[in-house]
């Protein structure tokens, strides 16, 4: 909960993106716009989080790179699920559009994001990045069936040959 102080002070209840997340990834046999809206509500809710954070001067820096790093796993998921719900045929321009849209996502989380380590210890960004990397595997697999010819990365970083 965010407090607003001003002229009209008031409490804002918002929704934890967590949350949505979990949803969204335990309703996996969801239609794909209802996907796409859990996914598109998980990352407005990180986005308002993180900025809710950055007003905050008492925030552990790891609990703003975790928030920040939620918003991102939602956009991506939100993507997939866009792709979904559009119905486009695999291997089709719409659909390397949006795999590479969310191959991009997956590639900053993975290939920077993952390289922070928290020394406190107080945050998930081990889980995180646990669940990003089979997210990312989950892309390649995908990017693979459909014989998209484009010089991919693993989780890692590292150019893939085969």
């Amino acid at each position: 909960m965010i407090e607003t102080y001003g002229r009209n002070r008031r409490a804002i209840e918002m929704a934890d993106w967590r949350e949505i997340i979990n949803d969204a990834l335990e309703d996996g046999e969801a239609d794909a716009i209802t996907l796409f809206r859990k996914y598109e509500e998980a990352c407005e809710a990180a986005i308002e989080e993180a900025q809710g954070r950055l007003d905050d001067s008492w925030t552990e820096p790891s609990q703003m790179m975790e928030t920040v790093y939620g918003a991102m796993v939602a956009y991506s998921n939100q993507v997939l699920a866009r792709r979904t719900a559009e119905d486009v045929e695999a291997g089709s321009l719409d659909h390397a559009f949006r795999t590479g849209q969310a191959y991009g996502v997956s590639c900053v989380l993975n290939h920077i994001i993952d390289r922070l380590r928290d020394p406190s210890k107080t945050s998930q960004l081990a889980a995180l990045d646990e669940f990003s990397d089979k997210m990312h595997d989950d892309l390649l697999k995908d990017v693979n069936d459909i014989g998209l010819t484009i010089e991919l990365l693993d989780a890692k970083g590292r150019v893939l040959t085969d």
